[in-house]
């Protein structure tokens, strides 16, 4: 369930990241979203965001993008209708 709330929440986010043109060299709309703010957001431990995040990749409702060490991760939120 906590799964479903985290993915609505980056499905948000992305409206956000489109109106402000963040796509990458493909043109996909990616979202930063990173393990600090899941734990602000979703009121839980590092432990748990971390698994919330994998079950959204396992599910392929998620894709991430590592970027660089300092750098947050991309997300490329799938959407399927």
């Amino acid at each position: 369930m906590e799964s479903k709330v985290l993915y609505s929440m980056m499905f948000d986010r992305m409206s956000l990241s489109k109106k402000n043109k963040w796509k990458d060299e493909f043109g996909r709309v990616f979202i930063y979203y990173t393990v600090d703010e899941i734990i602000e957001k979703m009121g839980c431990c590092k432990q748990k965001a971390l698994k919330l995040l994998n079950e959204l990749k396992e599910f392929g409702l998620i894709e991430c993008e590592r970027i660089g060490l300092t750098k947050p991760n991309r997300i490329y939120v799938k959407t399927y209708y």
